[in-house]
C-alpha cells in the first residue's frame, strides 16, 4: 500500500473537511459553502460524499480526495499534506522523502518540536511548578490539552538541541536563546505555552513568570515560521467546536482562551495581543461566519476592537462584542458564579458597541444629532442593504428617534456623498494622477509623507513628483504663473468638495489617488521597459522583473 493510500484509508473525508468548513447533512452526503478563497456563495454548492471519500464543488467544478483537498486548502506541497494528514491519523509513515536533506539540516518546525519535548519533560521534575499551576485553576487535563510546560534550562536545552544535530545558525534563528555565547535559554524559570499553527506544528512559545520579577510575559518574535497575524492560538483544538456550534469567541490572550476552555467553552481562540487581521479572517471564514469579540475595555483593546470590526465589515461575518465591563477577564466572571453564557447572549452589535463607547450625552438634543451623524456614516460604509436596514432600525430604537427621521437623515447623507463622488470623478477625468496627487499635497502638506509612504514604485517615480516631494515649495515657485494658478484653483475645488465629507471619506479618496498613481506608474514604466527589452537591453530585463515582482505583491495588473 502506498503512503497516500495508507493515510487516506484511515481518514473520514467528512471529518477532514469539517475541520475547515461547517458541514450539514444532505441525504447521504454533506454540504456547505465552498471553503476556498475567492468563491463567495450564498447557496451551498460544496458536496462531500462519505461513501466515495471525495468532495465536489458545483460552483468551482472541481473535485478533491483527502490529500488533494489538504494541498489546496492549506496551499502546501504533497509532502506537507502528508504531514498534516499524519497529524490527523497518527499513522506512522515510513518514507525516504528528502532523506539526505533531512539528515543535513532539520526544519525549524522540527527544532521547535524538539524544544517542546524538552520543556515537557522538564515540567515532570518540578512538582512545585505543577502545584503553582494547580493553584492557578489549571488541572492535568488542561496542562495536557494545551501543552503547558516549564523551562529550567541554562545551557541544557542548547546541549539537547545540539545532540539532535541542529547547527548554531538554526539554533540562533529560533530566538529561544539570549545568544550563542552564553547558550542561555532566555525564558528560564518561566511557564511555557507553545503556540501552534493550523497544522498543529509548534511555531513559537509564549512564556509567563511564576514569581514576582519582570517582565511578566514574553513571546517569541516573528520568524520564518511564526507570524502572529496569521496565527490564532488554540485554533487547531477549537476547530470542531467552532463548526459544530457555528460561532467562534475571540479573546485577547492565550490565558483567556485556556480559562474559557476550562469552563466548557471549547470554541475559543486568541489573537495573542493584536487586532484581527485579514489572514485571521480567512482562517475563521472556513469554519464559521459568526464571531464574538471578547476583549478588555482599556484604550489599547478598544482600538483593537474597532480595527477588528473594520476588518470584518463587508466580509460576510455576523459580529458581536462581549461586554466584560468592570470584570478583569472571563475567568473572573465565571469564578464569581456568573453564567458566561448570559454574557454571550447579551453581546452587543457593532452599532450598539459604538453607542456604548461614545462620549455623547444622549439627553442633549445637539449631542444626539452629532452621534446620529457618526452612526449613519458607519452604516453607510456597509454594502449589504439588509445589514443597513437592521442597523438603521437599531439606531432608531437605541437612541429613541423616530425611524422615519433616521431613514431621512441616512438618505440625505448618502445622496450628498454621491454628488461629491460625481464631482471628484469629473475632476479625475480631466487630470493626471500626478497632478491630483500634487493638489492633495497643496491642500495639506502632511499628505506628502502619507503618499510617499504608500507609493509602491518609488524607484520609478516621475521627475515632477520626485522634485515636488523633495522640495515642494521650490517646485511651486518654479512653475509658470498659469500653471501655478491652475494648481491652486483645483486644490480649492477638491478642498471644497471634501469639506462636505468626513475625515474617513477624505482618507478613502486619497487612497484611491495613490492606487491610481501606482497603477499609472506601473503601466507607463512596464511599457517603456518592454520596449527596452525588445532592443536587447539586459539591464531593462532586471528592472522589469523587479517591477513585476512589486506589482504582484500589491496585486496590480
Amino acid at each position: 500500500m502506498s503512503i497516500s493510500e495508507e493515510l487516506e484509508s484511515a481518514i473520514d473525508i467528512v471529518d477532514l473537511v469539517s475541520k475547515y468548513a461547517s458541514l450539514k447533512k444532505s441525504g447521504a452526503n454533506y454540504k456547505c459553502n465552498c471553503p476556498f478563497p475567492g468563491h463567495n456563495e450564498k447557496t451551498p454548492s460544496f458536496m462531500v460524499s462519505p461513501a466515495k471519500q471525495i468532495a465536489y464543488c458545483f460552483g468551482c467544478h472541481k473535485w478533491w480526495w483527502p490529500i488533494k483537498f489538504v494541498m489546496d486548502i492549506e496551499n502546501c506541497e504533497f509532502r506537507d499534506a502528508l504531514e498534516i494528514l499524519w497529524n490527523y491519523t497518527w499513522i506512522k509513515v515510513n518514507t525516504n522523502f528528502n532523506k539526505e536533506k533531512f539528515e543535513e539540516k532539520k526544519s525549524m518546525y522540527s527544532l521547535y518540536k524538539d524544544a517542546s519535548n524538552y520543556y515537557k519533560n522538564a515540567l515532570k521534575n518540578y512538582p512545585e511548578i505543577k502545584k503553582y499551576l494547580f493553584d492557578r485553576w489549571l488541572n492535568d487535563d488542561i496542562i495536557r490539552d494545551f501543552s503547558i510546560w516549564y523551562s529550567d534550562s541554562w545551557v541544557e536545552l542548547y546541549n539537547y538541541l545540539k545532540s539532535k544535530w541542529y547547527d548554531d545558525e538554526q539554533i540562533n534563528e529560533s530566538h529561544i536563546f539570549l545568544d550563542l555565547k552564553t547558550k542561555k535559554d532566555k525564558f528560564i524559570n518561566r511557564i511555557i505555552f507553545p503556540v501552534q499553527n493550523a497544522r498543529w506544528d509548534f511555531v513559537a512559545f509564549a512564556w509567563r513568570i511564576h514569581g514576582s520579577w519582570e517582565p511578566k510575559y514574553l513571546n517569541s518574535p516573528a520568524s520564518e515560521i511564526y507570524d502572529k497575524s496569521n496565527i490564532l492560538y488554540n485554533l487547531f483544538n477549537a476547530r470542531n467546536s467552532i463548526t459544530k456550534l457555528d460561532y467562534a469567541i475571540i479573546t485577547e490572550w492565550y490565558m483567556d482562551a485556556i480559562a474559557l476552555n476550562r469552563w466548557g467553552f471549547t470554541n475559543v481562540v486568541a489573537v495573542s495581543g493584536t487586532a484581527l487581521t485579514e489572514k485571521h479572517l480567512v482562517l475563521l471564514k472556513r469554519l464559521t461566519k459568526k464571531i464574538y469579540l471578547c476583549f478588555d475595555w482599556d484604550s489599547a483593546w478598544e482600538k483593537a476592537t474597532k480595527l477588528s470590526l473594520e476588518k470584518m465589515k463587508n466580509e460576510g461575518f455576523e459580529v458581536k462584542i462581549i461586554l466584560l465591563s468592570w470584570w478583569k477577564d472571563p475567568d473572573e466572571i465565571i469564578s464569581s458564579g456568573k453564567d458566561f453564557t448570559d454574557f454571550i447572549t447579551n453581546a452587543l452589535t457593532p452599532i450598539w458597541y459604538y453607542i456604548k463607547k461614545s462620549n455623547f450625552d444622549t439627553n442633549s438634543i445637539e449631542e444626539k444629532k452629532k452621534l446620529l451623524g457618526e452612526l449613519l456614516d458607519i452604516v453607510k460604509s456597509y454594502s449589504d442593504n439588509i445589514e443597513k436596514d437592521f442597523y438603521l432600525k437599531e439606531i432608531s430604537s437605541l437612541l429613541n428617534i423616530n425611524s422615519n427621521i433616521v431613514y431621512d437623515a441616512f438618505n440625505k447623507i448618502r445622496f450628498t456623498n454621491h454628488e461629491s463622488k460625481n464631482k471628484n470623478q469629473e475632476i479625475k477625468q480631466t487630470l493626471t494622477s500626478s497632478e491630483i496627487a500634487i493638489w492633495y499635497c497643496i491642500i495639506d502638506e502632511k499628505n506628502i509623507e502619507y503618499i510617499k509612504k504608500n507609493l509602491i514604485f518609488n524607484e520609478w517615480l516621475w521627475k515632477d513628483l520626485e522634485w515636488f516631494f523633495e522640495k515642494w515649495i521650490s517646485y511651486l515657485d518654479s512653475l509658470e504663473l498659469s500653471k501655478k494658478e491652475k494648481y491652486k484653483a483645483i486644490s480649492l475645488k477638491i478642498e471644497s468638495i471634501n469639506s462636505e465629507s468626513n475625515i474617513n471619506h477624505i482618507e478613502e479618496e486619497l487612497k484611491k489617488v495613490i492606487d491610481w498613481l501606482n497603477r499609472e506608474i506601473f503601466k507607463t514604466e512596464s511599457a517603456k521597459l518592454k520596449q527596452d527589452i525588445s532592443s536587447g537591453n539586459n539591464d531593462a530585463l532586471l528592472k522589469y522583473s523587479l517591477l513585476i515582482s512589486k506589482a504582484k505583491k500589491a496585486q496590480i495588473k
